[in-house]
């Protein structure tokens, strides 16, 4: 009979990350509403759609971008690994994944685990999410939002990087997991 998985909170976006999605996303709409502004009769000559479009299409993608950084969580349980975060949704299986070779690393002191490029994601100030290749050649599932202490999960498609509030609670957790 299964346990129960166990559900571990991870770090969240800061405010960082939420400043550069709000500017990233309201600076098109700004610079259009500034032409539009110094030419009066090109705002008459625009369909109400596309001011619409132009006006709600900010506001839309910068609360949909809020929305998908917010309550990122991580399942561990006797079925495996499951992270429900931001751009990452994917479940590892326990016989997958090198609990013996689980640590938590603080990449500050550990540059080749850092993420270099980011294959599919967000990378912005205070969170990279999603799947990058690291310093060390390596394809990684990350969900990072504090660089000092990650914790660092080979498996065989790749390690997985995670900064969770509880990391030795998890780090225990996953060394308990039965096959």
């Amino acid at each position: 009979m299964n346990a129960k998985p166990k559900t571990f909170e991870l770090s969240p976006a800061g405010a960082s990350s939420m400043v550069f999605i709000a500017v990233i996303t309201l600076i098109p709409v700004t610079v259009v509403m500034l032409l539009l502004w110094n030419d009066a009769a090109a705002w008459r000559a625009l369909p109400g759609w596309a001011l619409g479009l132009l006006i709600g299409l900010g506001p839309a993608l910068l609360v949909s971008a809020a929305v998908a950084v917010r309550n990122p969580s991580v399942q561990l349980g006797d079925d495996g690994l499951k992270i429900r975060a931001s751009f990452v949704n994917k479940t590892w299986k326990p016989a997958v994944m090198d609990r013996a070779g689980a640590k938590l690393v603080n990449l500050e002191s550990h540059a080749e685990l850092r993420p270099k490029w980011k294959l599919w994601g967000a990378a912005m100030p205070g969170l990279s999410s999603g799947l990058f290749k690291l310093y060390n050649g390596e394809k990684a599932h990350v969900y990072i939002t504090d660089k000092t202490k990650v914790v660092y999960i080979p498996t065989e498609s790749g390690p997985v990087l995670l900064s969770l509030k509880r990391p030795k609670d998890f780090l225990t957790a996953l060394q308990g997991l039965s096959c």
